[in-house]
This record gives C-alpha cells, structure tokens and sequence, in this order.
C-alpha cells in the first residue's frame, strides 16, 4: 500500500513495499549523522540528511511516481520527463544554513557552481515550496536546524580552503547515506553483502604470521637484511602520534611490505579504520594487490582502480539503470584498500556524486602514497594543501614512500610545503643512508654519443637478457620493430599501457620465469615497469629522462644483489628525443645538466632532494590551474574539471582478450551492467584519450552504459592498435 508520501517505487520482485519518504528522510539523516561524526560534523549530516529529498513532498513528484509504478505494472515504458526536486531542500538550507545548500542541491547531479544554483533558487515557484514545507512539516519533519549545528562549522573550517574541504565530507556524507539506504530498499540482497568481512586487527595478526615465516625461509643476503632493518624500524615507529610520515627505502628494500606492516600497526595502536594504498601505475597496483591478496586472501582486498564510469546524466530517477550503476560504485568501506593516485585526488577533487562518495572513508585512515615521486609538479600545491588538512582535522597519517623521495616538506616562495619539521622519518637518516650504500648493486654508465634506433636494438641484443625503458610507447614501439626478427620472437616482450592489464600480467610472468630459469629474455618497456615492478635483470637501458625514473629502472637491475658482479645499467641519449612539453621535459633538462657531473653519487638519496628542489624552480608555479583560487570561490565544477593529472581525459575501452572476458562481454549484453561487473572488467580495459575516443567511432561498440567493446586490432605483441596519433603524446598516460 502506498504511504501518503513517498520516495521511491517498490521494488521490482515479491516485495511491493513502497519507500516511504518520511522513513527515508529520517534514515538517511541518521546515517549521515553518524558518518560525520567522524569529524566532528554529525548535527550538520543530520539536517543535510534529512532535508535533502525535502522536494519529493511536491504533487507533481508524487505523480510522478505512480505513473513510474503503473509503467512499471503494465510494462510500459517509463515517464519521459523528470520532476526535479533537490532544488527544494536546498532552498530551505538557503534560509536556515547556507553551507548546506550546494550540498542537497547537488545530492544528485553534483556540487554546483554556487551562482547557478542561486539563479536557480531564485528562478523556483515560490508556491510549490510552500506547500512542501506544509507537507513536511505535516509529517513532523524538523524544518528549523538546531543551534549546536550551526555551531558545528567554525573550528572546523577556520578558512576557506578548509571550508571546501568540509563540505565535500559533508557532501560525502550525504551521498553515501542517501545511495545506501536507496539500496536497502531497491536491492537488499546487494546491501546485505555490504560493510568489511574483516578488520584491521586481523589483517594485522595474518601479516605478523606471514612475515614470521617469511623470515625462516629467505636466505641471508645483504638484501633480506636490509629488507629486515626496514621492518623493525617500521615497527618500533609505530605508536608515533598520526600525522606525516617519510618511508625511504631504497629499491628492492622491501617497502611494500613494510609500509603496509607499519600503516596496519599504527591504525591499530591509534584506533583508525583503515589502510588506504594508493599507487601511480596499473603495474604496480596489480603487483601490490597480488602480493596483499597472497598474505591476507582473495576477499580481504578491496582493489578500486576501475576507469569505467556510468554516464554522467542528472539521476533523479533512482530505478534507471544509470542510477543502479551508480548505486554498485564502491564506498571503500573496507579495511584495506588498493587505489590510483589518480583515483584517490581526482576524488578529493571531484564534484560529482560517484567520485564524492567514497571521501568520508578516508577520515580516520592511514594513507600510503606509494611512488609519491610521480605526484605532478603542476598540482603539487592544493594537493599538499588538502593532505595537510586531512591530517589536520580529519585523523589522517599520510606515509610517503619511496626511494627518491621529492623535497615536499618546508615552505619556500615554489612550493608551500609540509611544515618543516612535522615530517617524520619512519627509518631513520642514518640508517636509510647506510641502506643505499649497501644495496648499491648496479654501476651506471653513460654513452659519450646519441644513440640511433639501430643502436639501441645492437646493443640490447648482445645479452641474453636485458630491459630497456623508453619514454614515449611510440619509442618502445620503434625499439620493438628494430628488434623483430621473422624466425623468433619468443624470447622478446614488450609492456606498455597499449596492452591490456591480464595481458600485462602474462608479460610479465614470462618473463619473470624466463629470469628465473636463465633462459632468453629480451623486454622492451616504457616506464610503466620502472616503480614497484619485481623484475631482476643483469643489464637496463634507459633512454635520458627525469632522474628518480631513472634510479627506479635500475632497481630493475641486479634487485636481489646475488649476482657475483654489479649489474650494468647504461643512460643512453637517443637521437630522435620524443618528450611531452611541461614538466617532464624540465625534468629531463635538468637530469642532462646533472649527469655532466663527474663524481655523481647515484646511491646518495640526498641528490634528490636537490633535484626537486630545482625542479620545483624551473617549474613556473605548482598550481598551474588556478585550483586554489577556484576551491576558494566554493566553485567546484571548475576544480573537478580543471584538477587532472592526464590533461586529456581518457575513456576506457574493452578488449576481448581471451575466454573469460569473452564470457563477461556475454553476460554483459544479457543482463546489463550489475555489480561486480566493472570489477571483472579491470583486466581488460585499455585507455584511450578522448581524441582517440572520437576518431576510432567505428571500431567500438558500447555494450553497456559508459562500457564500449574494441573491435578494432590488437596485437599480442604490441597490444591495441589505434594508428600512429595514439602513440605521440605520453607519459602521462602511464599513471593509469
């Protein structure tokens, strides 16, 4: 039976219990409250909560519905039109508290530019409000906010760049409250599977076992010794007070274990809710998630790196399928989870409903920022702001890890950094520097003369076994045709991000048994192997780049040290330089100017800091877009739209690689988008610029909304073919 007002339509199935909009009201300002609790804001989630559907007392949404409901029943199609109702809550917030306003305004199709929205305030049918508010105020529903919540803001917003971020927790809050409890009542076999299946003190004690036995089984190498040191040290840091912390290891010191042993001790000693992981490269990410899963199991890692989006539409009709997709996007409530770099900023960043919905599980976490060398100069300045707030106010410690690690920390008139002196060494000083020295297992060489494609392949296919690393895939694809030979390629490879990730994946089994077994193995790379990628070569070419992608190719070479000479890593120059305008060409003329130097110290970690130092002052500014300016205008479809690491926006495609995601793509066109469905599709997705996107129309087929299979080539050598335009402008796309 149809209560006298309503939310939603009932479900489609036995269970024809209507959603009834004061119990949805209610539930979700509670929920929300108790989100925000977590930093101090529940008395501001509460009212956002409970006034944000204000506008579905209007008749004409009422309507609405039971049109929905008899189109339903009859089988008819929906109602065309939409009766949008967000505007009403947030006119009334408008009146009792304004900074609640943009946040019900947008509860659906995203944080507004706030001179929009008060047109549209302005522009309502003052009528129809009235009666909404004599409806809900009929069914007892709080219309006046209390005293104690507007009270709330103050401390923890002291300026207008900690305003922004509050309102995007809050905004947070409220998405996910709403989102949850539409769910409960449209799919309650889904939201019976929701909330973590272990916690942190678990993970913890399995990964205390795991390493206990690791340590009987692994030789005493200079290497498992410092790999040891490093977690000790990780240990006794532990019950340091949250806040920021530093984690240089050199590479192949065994970090990712480490800082992981140290983020789930910490959260623990210091009651926080989870570890979030977040990595620059698809490579890494898919190796870090192997490795946790090997500790901890399949279902105790929560990997979030899907680049398939739903369409962006307003979605005020929570049974469309554009909203059931939305209502499957992950909220990371889970003690452990593996993300992008990319996926975690642009989310802190966002203004729209799926990206905003997981922020307010970041209060309360400790925040692994692996590689944070590859954070781009460019946004470095309000993303160290939203860090330092996050650690502020919102009990967050942030690890930064990595064996070149950036000079992020003190205020200078290039960059506004980490108040110097607050940024703690998980690993002392002294001891990271006797750790450099002894896993100093490479010797560098540079070519006195540029090198020609042809000189590049001469060389690498003197041994049996080499890697080398370009900058560019257009690079690599060139290296890769000089190497073919039409009798036998099997012991040649090629990695880039034009093959899909499983595909990534059996690359670099292969070749990691090739390593293993001593046999041929000749790999040809861009850099997406160059952080955090497990591979052991007696001998790395790098084409000259930036100088941390350098040091972080030769921890591809010689990584476990047991080899009875040095391994030999050569910087060659190629002759044909192909580079990406902007910061990473400043990167590269700056490493020419260092590797003049005669007595260049490759296994000081000191040079580092002197090279981003420098770098952040050829660099004209490191808030290239106007971010801050725009968070400060509370103006934040510009910031969403502005904020990216990949200028060109990328759109993944599907590639039907083998049998099991043939058999996805099957059940895909059957049934439609369900969740759990973009998870499958991970390994099987390969990005294309926008440009691309539109140029290859009639090589794509969408399948599902915001999914599109590739039906164009794709090569088992060289991966996805798209033409020569694909190839020109990289790295930046690596950072997927």
């Amino acid at each position: 039976m149809k209560p006298p007002f309503a939310a939603h339509t009932p479900p489609e199935g036995a269970d024809q219990r209507w959603h009834g909009l004061k119990e949805h009201l209610s539930d979700v300002a509670q929920s929300a409250q108790r989100l925000a609790d977590k930093f101090g804001a529940g008395e501001l989630g509460f009212y956002a909560g409970l006034w944000h559907d204000l506008g579905k007392y209007n008749p004409a949404f009422q309507e609405y519905l039971r049109q929905c409901q008899a189109a339903s029943e009859s089988g008819e199609a929906e109602p065309q039109g939409k009766v949008p109702h967000a505007i009403y809550g947030a006119k009334l917030a408008s009146e009792q508290f304004p900074p609640l306003a943009p946040l019900i305004f947008g509860h659906h199709a995203g944080l507004p530019q706030q001179t929009h929205m008060m047109n549209r305030l302005a522009q309502m049918d003052s009528a129809v409000y009235q009666a909404i508010l004599q409806r809900a105020n009929a069914e007892d529903i709080d219309l006046t906010i209390a005293q104690a919540a507007s009270q709330q803001i103050t401390p923890l917003a002291p300026d207008l760049l900690s305003f922004d971020l509050l309102l995007r927790m809050l905004f947070s809050c409220l998405v996910d409250a709403d989102y949850l409890d539409t769910e409960d009542h449209f799919s309650p076999e889904i939201a019976a599977h929701r909330g973590a299946r272990v916690t942190v003190a678990q993970l913890w004690h399995t990964l205390q076992a795991a390493q206990q036995a690791l340590v009987t089984q692994v030789d005493a190498t200079p290497v498992n010794q410092v790999r040891a040191e490093v977690y000790q040290a990780c240990q006794a840091a532990v019950s340091l007070e949250p806040g920021v912390f530093r984690l240089a290891v050199p590479t192949g010191g065994g970090k990712t274990r480490s800082g992981l042993a140290f983020a789930l001790a910490h959260a623990l000693h210091h009651g926080l809710d989870r570890v979030i992981v977040a990595v620059p490269y698809t490579s890494i990410i898919e190796q870090t998630v192997e490795v946790y899963r090997g500790i901890f199991g399949q279902e105790a890692v929560l990997e979030h790196h899907s680049a398939i989006r739903p369409e962006q539409g307003n979605e005020e009709d929570a049974r469309s399928r554009q909203a059931q997709a939305r209502l499957a996007t992950q909220n990371w409530d889970a003690p452990l989870i593996v993300t992008t770099t990319v996926q975690l900023f642009e989310s802190l960043f966002a203004n729209r409903t799926s990206r905003c919905r997981k922020l307010h599980n970041i209060v309360g976490s400790v925040v692994i920022l692996d590689e944070v060398q590859t954070l781009p100069a460019g946004l470095l300045e309000p993303i160290l702001s939203v860090l330092k707030e996050l650690c502020r106010q919102y009990r967050v410690s942030l690890v930064l890890c990595t064996a070149t690690q950036p000079a992020l920390e003190g205020e200078t008139p290039y960059l506004k950094g980490f108040t110097a002196g607050t940024v703690r060494d998980i690993v002392p000083k002294a001891m990271a520097k006797l750790h450099f020295a002894t896993l100093s297992r490479v010797v560098y060489s540079v070519p006195p003369t540029e090198w020609s494609w042809a000189d590049v392949a001469e060389n690498v296919s003197q041994p049996d076994q080499a890697l080398v690393i370009l900058n560019t895939r257009k690079d690599a694809l060139a290296i890769l045709d000089e190497l073919v030979d039409d009798d036998n390629n099997d012991h040649l490879f090629h990695l880039s991000t034009l093959l899909c990730g499983q595909h990534r994946r059996e690359v670099l089994q292969e070749v990691r048994d090739r390593l293993r077994d001593d046999r041929p193995c000749i790999l040809v790379s861009t850099q997406v192997v160059e952080a955090g990628v497990d591979l052991d070569f007696p001998v790395v070419y790098r084409a000259v780049g930036p100088l941390d992608r350098i040091v972080q190719a030769a921890g591809r070479c010689n990584r476990e040290g047991r080899r009875p000479q040095k391994g030999q890593v050569t910087i060659f120059r190629p002759q044909e330089v192909h580079l990406p305008p902007g910061e990473y060409r400043k990167a590269f003329d700056e490493t020419t100017i260092l590797l003049q130097r005669e007595n260049l110290n490759w296994d000081d970690p000191a040079i580092f800091d002197d090279y981003f130092r420098h770098l952040y002052q050829l660099i004209d500014t490191t808030d290239a877009q106007k971010i801050q300016s725009y968070r400060e205008d509370l103006n934040f479809p510009k910031v969403a739209d502005l904020f990216k690491f990949i200028p060109d926006d990328t759109t993944p495609v599907v590639i039907e690689y083998d049998d099991r995601a043939k058999e996805h793509i099957r059940r895909l066109r059957r049934y439609g988008l369900r969740p759990g469905d973009m998870k499958a599709l991970q390994p099987y997705l390969v990005n294309l610029r926008n440009r691309e996107f539109k140029e290859t129309e009639d090589l794509r087929e969408p399948i599902a909304p915001g999914v599109w299979l590739w039906q164009g080539g794709y090569d088992l050598k060289k991966g996805i073919s798209i033409g020569n335009t694909a190839i020109i402008r990289d790295p930046a796309d690596l950072i997927w």
